[in-house]
């Protein structure tokens, strides 16, 4: 066997690589939304009225993540029906629920601790 014709060889995963790049997009996503929610919150009116900012940020969080969800589901089933690995489709759509427990935890332990 020659040199040119030796099988390319594939470089090794980076760690970015293997987590994902749509997965870290989708956590600075959720990043973002935390302080604009807080911002448009303190613009907003206050009193019985307030909240306004934070349901907003909630409200386009559930959606993206739903868009999210379906989007890598369906990478999933493909990527295992074509016999591809399907790690990262599956990590993927494993963060929205992963987020929604620690917010949960969070507020368990924050109202455990008497913050809230």
């Amino acid at each position: 066997m020659t040199e040119d014709s030796a099988p390319p060889t594939v470089p090794p995963r980076t760690g970015l690589r293997r987590f994902g790049y749509r997965n870290i997009a989708y956590l600075v996503f959720v990043a973002i939304l935390i302080p604009a929610g807080i911002a448009l919150e303190a613009s907003g009116p206050r009193g019985p009225d307030s909240g306004g900012g934070i349901m907003a940020a909630v409200a386009l969080w559930a959606l993206g993540s739903l868009t999210f969800f379906v989007v890598n589901a369906v990478l999933a089933v493909s990527a295992l029906a074509k016999g591809r690995p399907a790690g990262v489709p599956v990590l993927a759509c494993a963060l929205p629920l992963a987020i929604v427990v620690a917010m949960l935890a969070l507020e368990e332990i924050m109202s455990a601790a008497g913050l809230l």
